[in-house]
């Protein structure tokens, strides 16, 4: 093959990729970082070559150890999990599903037990915390900050912003054509009312499929790429207060009205300076316990268990 599969043959859930002072670094997480990498890879139609995957492979390994180590550290600094946080995390997650189960199903698709996603948001938790002590003893000067700005104009440009509100008619691409014409004409009667006076969000109350009718049908600001190239040309040369003719797609009719629109703007330099200071402190966090991971490293007990081929297999 001339690429990498997308998908990875799942390893036992217990298999190490590498042991750090004693402690295990799972396979499947090595293998689940890979994974999202490739994705991201292959959505810009670049798939990763297999011994492209082994050079990412190693490269990540080292960056789980490196974790683990700065983990250890930091729980050696006194850092204790939030596990309030923790809990209200794992709900936030289960609560996305339609039960528990369906919960459990999830994470045993992506070869994760309960028990391994609490100990890696445990992990997750603990580093935050001790980047956020590290941050708070750097420094970040106002030219800094400027410098920044100034380098970087394009991150605070603000696109054109369009606020709408939408009735949707559903439809189903199985239909027949008299049942699709059916709901054409309901879509043809309520841009009719609309036009003659009666009230849009009133009408997306009554008659509209979407999601937003309980809100009179707004869908707030909408930007560029956020929807459907074809909704989104109907929408975007709308003028305030406008009507949208029938849009047709394989789902159904939509009308559209523009309630506001927001002009492409630039952020100021006060509106997010101290944005950037946050994030100028949290880079350099980052960077210092990169440097320390790697002090630590040369000290530290670590043992591979991955060979050059990605099987599991002890090197002597």
């Amino acid at each position: 093959m001339s690429s990498a599969q997308a998908e990875v043959k799942k390893p036992p859930l217990d298999e190490k990729a590498a042991v750090v002072n004693g402690m295990p670094v799972y396979r499947e997480e090595l293998d689940e970082e890979i994974i999202k990498i490739q994705k991201a890879i292959l959505g810009y139609g670049k798939p990763l070559t297999v011994s492209k995957v082994k050079s990412v492979q190693k490269d990540v390994l080292e960056s789980l150890i490196r974790q683990e180590i700065l983990y250890q550290e930091s729980l050696k600094s006194g850092i204790k999990p939030d596990e309030k946080s923790i809990d209200k995390e794992i709900k936030t997650l289960i609560g996305q599903f339609k039960s528990e189960t369906d919960y459990k199903n999830a994470l045993n698709r992506r070869n994760i037990s309960p028990e391994m996603l609490r100990s890696r948001l445990l992990k997750n938790n603990v580093l935050q915390q001790y980047i956020g002590r590290l941050a708070e003893k750097t420094s970040v000067s106002d030219n800094d900050i400027i410098e920044y700005y100034q380098g970087r104009i394009e991150l605070f440009k603000q696109p054109l912003q369009v606020r709408v509100s939408h009735i949707f008619i559903r439809t189903d691409p199985k239909w027949d054509a008299p049942r699709k014409q059916e709901e054409r004409r309901k879509a043809e009667q309520i841009l009719k009312d609309i036009k003659q006076g009666k009230d849009f969000a009133v009408i997306a109350g009554e008659h509209s499929d979407g999601p937003t009718k309980t809100k009179g049908g707004d869908l707030g600001y909408i930007k560029m790429g956020q929807l459907d190239n074809k909704l989104e040309d109907a929408v975007f040369k709308l003028k305030t207060g406008e009507l949208s003719n029938i849009v047709e797609t394989d789902n159904g009719f939509h009308i559209f009205k523009a309630t506001d629109k927001k002009p492409e703007t630039v952020l100021s330099y006060e509106d997010v300076k101290e944005k950037i200071r946050q994030f100028l402190h949290e880079e350099k966090a980052k960077r210092e316990a990169d440097q320390q991971a790697g002090k630590l490293r040369e000290k530290a007990t670590v043992e591979i268990l991955l060979n050059e081929e990605g099987s599991l297999a002890k090197i002597q």
